[in-house]
């Protein structure tokens, strides 16, 4: 009645994704750091569109090194140690392993974006890194390792590439308690 008809021998279209499903956050999803102040550290995380409070937060670690002899598949780990409370009300540090996901952290006028489509795995993860005016970041290529650790008192991320020479990506604070 409406519209063209179909041709006897075309299939009809197959009906379109809802943009709202499309958009949804799936499997391990998203992780967001966002570091607001150096000293004391202050940076506010969210778990796909859930917020962790920092004092909730004892840790978080990301950890990914290129494949050697003794690990072909490299180490590609983050981990979220935080506090939490039991029915009888005590707190205890629960570890969680974050990928796959796509972690990403921002502050300080920079950004570090890491997606890992496996657990302890380089195949299907890539490291990108800052956010030029146009929205695209820099992949990077040729890096040995990415160290990053966000804590009470600290916030240190170091990238270390095939050649050994290790950059700081954000300055290395350390407060004496």
């Amino acid at each position: 009645m409406f519209g063209k008809r179909t041709p006897p021998n075309q299939p009809p279209s197959p009906p379109r994704l809802r943009a709202a499903d499309i958009a949804k956050l799936q499997g391990g999803g998203l992780v967001q750091v966002i570091v607001t102040h150096l000293s004391p550290p202050e940076f506010y995380l969210f778990l796909n569109d859930t917020y962790v409070p920092q004092m909730e937060v004892d840790s978080l670690s990301l950890s990914v090194e290129s494949p050697t002899r003794d690990n072909l598949g490299g180490i590609v780990r983050a981990t979220l140690a935080r506090y939490v409370t039991d029915v009888t009300g005590r707190r205890n540090l629960q570890r969680t392993e974050l990928f796959p996901c796509t972690l990403e952290i921002v502050g300080l006028g920079r950004r570090i974006s890491v997606t890992a489509t496996q657990y302890d795995s380089v195949e299907g993860m890539w490291i990108s890194l800052g956010l030029r005016p146009d929205g695209t970041s820099a992949d990077i290529q040729g890096a040995q390792a990415l160290r990053v650790l966000i804590g009470e008192g600290f916030v240190d991320a170091k990238l270390t590439w095939i050649d050994g020479e290790v950059e700081d990506l954000f300055p290395t604070i350390e407060l004496g308690f």
